[in-house]
């Protein structure tokens, strides 16, 4: 794998070279495969997790990239745990907000219960954050759950709305074999396949385009699907939600899209071509 990669949003934010190694430090630091197994499990309901680069990645490592994330700043996640009494490990849906807070949209609780998955979002990684930052947020999100809850590693989805969605975008793309599943909400670029290392990997997964008919990216997430069809991802789903704008999906259409990533068949494209 090069360590070269530039990454860039819609907001025009360019990533420095480095932090193709550090996000790889990050997550080569968990096990990808199996289950994780945390030293202090905390009950289901909400709460947050604190922590600082170096008590994540130790001294000497965090001191390396002073520049993307200060070394000794406290990072806040906010994390959903299901209340569920499914003997199995749950899955893990990593959030990108575009927002100052990570916090759960109220209707996404019970799909959290329903499909056993925690939630786990940053806050200050809002779309007036840097791309890099936002993107060792995210996956910091990880590597912090597993100080305090175990989890399915196999199981792990990004996910983001809006501007959320387009980090989230680069890094199902960067990160294949991490975040093997990924739900864009009104939001999504195409990868650059000179900058993606495992695109035979990529293609291998499942996606889902969410957004609404009434939704200002509408025409650009049905055009990328499609690139994305065209690449060989054919584990894609369009979903069009009629009367949405630029929103949230609610409860039943988030289930649905979790159902595709869980290998159940959904209809693509809920909305007509041309929505009055």
């Amino acid at each position: 794998m090069t360590n070269t990669f530039t990454f860039s949003s819609h907001h025009g934010v360019r990533m420095r070279p480095g932090i193709a190694i550090f996000v790889i430090c990050l997550l080569f630091g968990l096990s990808l495969s199996g289950n994780t197994i945390a030293q202090d499990t905390p009950p289901s309901g909400s709460f947050q997790l604190q922590y600082t680069l170096d008590q994540l990645l130790g001294e000497e490592k965090a001191d390396r990239y002073q520049k993307i994330l200060p070394a000794d700043k406290i990072n806040n996640w906010v994390v959903y745990l299901p209340q569920n009494d499914s003997a199995e490990v749950p899955g893990v849906l990593v959030y990108v907000s575009p927002r100052k807070l990570g916090t759960i949209d109220s209707r996404w609780r019970k799909v959290m219960d329903e499909q056993n998955l925690i939630y786990i979002s940053a806050d200050e990684s809002g779309n007036r954050i840097p791309t890099n930052r936002r993107m060792v947020l995210a996956v910091m999100a990880i590597r912090a759950l597993a100080q305090r809850h175990s989890f399915d590693s196999d199981h792990i989805s990004i996910s983001g709305f809006s501007g959320g969605g387009r980090v989230a975008s680069i890094l199902a793309s960067q990160y294949p074999e991490v975040f093997t599943s990924a739900i864009y909400i009104c939001g999504v670029d195409f990868w650059k396949k000179d900058k993606t290392p495992k695109v035979e990997r990529v293609i291998q997964n499942r996606f889902v385009f969410l957004t609404g008919s009434r939704d200002f990216n509408l025409d650009e997430t049905r055009r990328i699907h499609r690139r994305y069809i065209k690449a060989g991802a054919e584990h894609s789903k369009l979903m069009v939600i009629p009367g949405l704008a630029h929103a949230h999906p609610d409860a039943q259409a988030l289930t649905e899209a979790l159902q595709f990533l869980n290998g159940q068949d959904y209809k693509e494209d809920l909305a007509p071509k041309n929505p009055n």
